[in-house]
């Protein structure tokens, strides 16, 4: 088969290889929408839960249908996360009122563009169109620091800015940081014969304004992170990343990708232990590679009787052999589902999360409503050089089945007789994790 270029694509925790859009042709191998002789529209299916805890969306580029990769859809509405415009809040419609890149359902300004997504108070609402965006009770239009917090607006100079932001409390030419009196006009810098008029200690942290990188709060230790003359205590992006603090995973280390490559929400640049975390309910049950052989059977899944899934298997060691046996250790009253294809062995994984082998995917379909609990026993086909006898773990997979949807959960992508995925809490982590390239 003859392809313009192939690129790998992480799909699911599986590595496939695609082909990418060449220079458009008629037909053929060079057509960007061919897989060899095989012809059709790209077009995306599946995702559609609309519950935001993980899906997947089926990728066909062919008019039979053939599917040449799985890719994330962390919303589950349908669209692939590298291609929404808004990867985590559901929008199949990818409406943008303002086209500003960022759609209406999760844009904090949905009628007035701002691709930056600024938000100085937290409240949800962007600056550009918050009628408060310091929240200091005073409006935008009128205070006279409009993103830093100052409901008496004392302004001792009378000019446009007020105190706690303006660089010249006494407009006298010479600038806080370096005026020896900043509240006093002292354009020569003579010290006035009453000189506890110039040691002014607004925020009473024992640093006198004139050396206070940040005088309208305190900050006995006076830690400028960015070291833009802000102090951090009244710098809304102390590590000057483009990401406010309280939205920050590292406020004190600039990563603008926020990468979060094990999903504990502390970003890559700052996180002291790398330990992946498959079930946000339980972040404490997460693999870490330096660790004894440990796999995960996913963590808790939601779903409607007579939906098909397949089961994940993670473990903290990569690319290595594994056999795996899955059990029903729990099941409702009258129920007599068992596992289909329970016992096998894998090698070949994507970021801790393994592929099973073409045509023995273990699946299960609930008959009943109800809780079930699926066992996952796994060894390692080989000795773990690091933990030596150590080769074996047990995990489970917890099923709650009803006909309506519960509460945060009931997440499907699509059947796994699709060859899909229908997973909840177990693959949220990993999908949400992978933000940006």
């Amino acid at each position: 088969m003859k392809l313009a270029r192939i690129v790998p694509v992480l799909a699911m925790g599986v590595l496939f290889l695609m082909p990418t859009p060449a220079p458009a042709q008629t037909n053929g191998a060079d057509n960007p929408e061919c897989l060899g002789t095989q012809c059709g529209r790209p077009k995306e299916e599946g995702g559609g839960c609309g519950c935001g805890c993980g899906c997947s969306v089926w990728v066909a580029y062919t008019d039979d249908g053939k599917t040449l990769s799985y890719t994330d859809d962390g919303d589950g509405d349908g669209k692939s996360d590298g291609n929404d415009n808004c990867p985590f809040s559901s929008n199949r419609g990818q409406e943008d009122d303002d086209s500003d890149g960022v759609g209406n359902v999760c844009d904090n300004c949905s009628a007035l563009a701002n691709l930056q997504q600024k938000d100085a108070d937290g409240d949800g609402i962007g600056d550009d169109c918050d009628p408060d965006p310091d929240n200091d009770g005073v409006a935008g239009a009128s205070d006279n620091c409009p993103l830093v917090p100052n409901p008496k607006q004392e302004n001792l100079d009378g000019d446009a800015p007020g105190d706690v932001c303006d660089t010249d409390d006494d407009d006298d030419s010479i600038l806080d940081g370096n005026d020896n009196c900043p509240r006093v006009q002292n354009t020569d810098q003579k010290l006035p014969d009453d000189r506890s008029l110039c040691n002014v200690d607004r925020d009473g942290d024992n640093v006198l304004d004139s050396f206070d990188n940040c005088p309208a709060l305190a900050s006995t230790n006076q830690h400028d992170t960015d070291q833009d003359g802000a102090g951090d205590p009244c710098d809304p992006d102390k590590d000057e990343d483009g990401i406010l603090n309280d939205k920050d995973n590292c406020a004190d280390n600039a990563n603008t990708d926020q990468a979060d490559d094990d999903g504990d929400h502390v970003g890559d640049v700052c996180d002291a232990r790398y330990c992946v975390v498959i079930d946000p309910q339980h972040p404490e049950n997460c693999l870490d590679p330096k660790s004894p052989f440990t796999v995960h059977g996913g963590g808790t899944l939601a779903l409607k009787k007579g939906e098909k899934v397949r089961l994940p298997l993670f473990a903290n060691r990569n690319g290595v052999a594994i056999e795996y046996n899955w059990t029903v250790t729990k099941r409702p009253e009258g129920s007599s589902s068992v596992v289909e294809n329970p016992q096998g062995a894998v090698t070949m994984s994507r970021h801790w999360e393994y592929a099973y082998v073409d045509g023995n995917k273990p699946t299960f379909t609930a008959d009943q409503d109800g809780d079930y609990v699926l066992q996952l026993r796994a060894k390692l086909a080989f000795d773990d050089r690091a933990y030596p006898g150590r080769r074996e773990s047990t995990s489970e997979l917890a099923l709650q089945v009803a006909n309506e949807s519960l509460s945060g959960w009931n997440c499907s992508a699509f059947p796994a007789t699709g060859g899909g995925l229908a997973l909840g809490a177990a693959l949220a982590a990993l999908l949400r994790r992978r933000r940006r390239s």
